[in-house]
């Protein structure tokens, strides 16, 4: 795992040591980056499902000036940790290590202009995600939610939802949503 683009270009990532986290891809993560290419200068940046953290490091590379970064695995949060101290942004990135559902209402309040989301691809819980970041008010309007799923599971926007871009990758999909209400 690296960098792609932007002040932190090239720097290379710790990786999982094992399958429990499934980090985006390189090809993935520059097809996103290039989607929001135009969104990213001066953002604020959140990731819910962080990983290895390679998201929030991609987006502030670019020019997001913050970024918060959600993950409820130990495991996942130590290579977060790993990763913003090896490239140097544990000033502009913030680690919330707790559930999705719990780190939404402690950022109530909070406005971000893009939400990153790679939750576990067989998930349950899909839509009350995007419920919760409704009910936390949590995306700035004219933002977006970029949201990675297998491509094997049909996704459907829910009520308030409008799809803005929809790209296939192999096995995966990028889906590029804003609120439409």
């Amino acid at each position: 795992m690296r960098v792609i683009a932007g002040k932190y270009k090239g720097r290379t990532l710790f990786s999982p040591k094992d399958q429990a986290i499934r980090p985006t891809t390189d090809r993935i993560k520059e097809n996103v980056f290039n989607l929001l290419q135009g969104r990213i200068a001066g953002a604020a940046f959140l990731d819910l499902f962080g990983g290895s953290g390679a998201m929030t490091i991609e987006a502030l590379s670019r020019g997001a000036a913050e970024a918060v970064t959600v993950d409820a695995s130990r495991d996942s949060a130590a290579l977060i940790k790993k990763n913003f101290q090896k490239v140097g942004v544990m000033r502009e990135a913030q680690l919330i290590e707790l559930p999705y559902d719990v780190a939404v209402k402690r950022l109530v309040g909070r406005k971000f202009d893009l939400i990153y989301l790679d939750p576990p691809y067989k998930a349950p819980y899909i839509a009350d995600i995007f419920d919760k970041i409704v009910e936390g008010e949590l995306l700035a309007e004219g933002g977006v939610v970029v949201y990675e799923h297998a491509t094997e599971i049909p996704f459907s926007p829910a009520d308030g939802w409008e799809t803005v871009d929809s790209r296939k990758y192999g096995s995966v999909t990028i889906e590029m949503l804003r609120l439409s209400i």
